[in-house]
C-alpha cells in the first residue's frame, strides 16, 4: 500500500467538512478524523524534513 500524501490529507479533511455540514457524520467522528489527519501530516512533514537534512548532510560531506 502506498503512503498517503499531504494532498490526500487535504482531500480527506475537505470531504469530512462537507459531510459534517451535510450531517452525514457526527462532530465526534469528524474530530477523530481531524486528529488522525493532523498526526499523519506532522509525521509526513517530519519525514520529509529528515530526508532533506540527510540530503544536505550528504552534499556537505562530499564537498569537504
Amino acid at each position: 500500500m502506498e503512503p498517503i500524501n499531504l494532498e490526500e490529507i487535504n482531500n480527506i479533511l475537505s470531504d469530512t467538512l462537507r459531510k459534517v455540514v451535510n450531517r452525514e457524520i457526527s462532530h465526534k467522528q469528524a474530530s477523530m478524523i481531524a486528529k488522525l489527519a493532523s498526526t499523519l501530516s506532522r509525521n509526513i512533514a517530519n519525514t520529509e524534513l529528515k530526508e532533506r537534512v540527510e540530503f544536505l548532510e550528504s552534499m556537505l560531506s562530499k564537498t569537504r
